[in-house]
């Protein structure tokens, strides 16, 4: 996750994705699925603030994040990166409905938690580009959404230059864990397809109160990282 809690036989898989396939309207690409991606800014992001909380807040709220939050703090929150040099929102829409979105931003305008654990690892915090959650509703995973979401976002990325590699951070939950899903699968296979690759001598942990929970409980990350070049 960005700037909030984040999201758990190795093969030969390509380094690099295709770029999406689609058509573009200026900041809007059309996929050929039908679903549009399109780059949430200024006035764009004003008028879909509150979707774009709604849709967050329905898919953290579910294992493994397990994030109550609130609309106020996810609005003031996308408000900020919206503002923030090098930050990227992109959402994905399914006849005008958002079904799914991802956050990111340079490492080194991050969290001090989400920093540090490269820092020590003696990574390029200003040549590493940081993505948060990629968010998806139930009813639209399954179909490469939250796939494209990535690759346009690491499109836009690259554009930008000055990145050399893009990472995420991944919540880790016990097999075990109460309130995980019989049908729950970690989307590590997708992620390895884009080109990700799990960063063991990084780590670190990011805290907040469960669902449901009365206190805070630290929550271990694994980090993984994409080189661009």
């Amino acid at each position: 996750m960005s700037g909030g809690p984040l999201p758990e036989g190795d093969v030969a898989l390509p380094a690099r994705p295709a770029p999406p396939h689609g058509r573009r309207h200026g900041r809007r690409l059309e996929l050929d699925s039908g679903i549009r991606v399109e780059r949430l800014t200024g006035a764009a992001l004003a008028d879909r603030l509150e979707e774009l909380a709604t849709l967050r807040l329905a898919v953290l709220g579910e294992f493994p994040y397990l994030y109550p939050g609130s609309a106020a703090y996810e609005e003031r929150y996308l408000s900020g990166l919206g503002s923030l040099p090098g930050g990227l929102i992109l959402a994905a829409f399914d006849r005008g409905r958002m079904v799914a979105a991802v956050t990111g931003a340079p490492l080194d305008q991050e969290l001090d938690s989400l920093r540090d654990p490269f820092a020590h690892a003696g990574r390029d915090l200003r040549s590493t580009f940081y993505f948060g959650e990629v968010v998806v509703l139930p009813s639209h995973r399954g179909r490469g959404v939250g796939t494209a979401l990535l690759e346009v976002g690491e499109s836009h990325i690259r554009q930008d230059g000055r990145f050399a590699s893009a990472a995420f951070g991944e919540i880790v939950r016990s097999t075990d864990h109460p309130r995980r899903p019989k049908t729950y699968r970690t989307p590590d296979a997708a992620w390895r397809r884009l080109g990700y690759r799990p960063e063991p001598e990084i780590g670190g942990t990011l805290s907040w109160c469960d669902g449901g929970d009365r206190e805070e409980t630290a929550k271990p990350l694994r980090f993984w990282v994409k080189s661009l070049s």
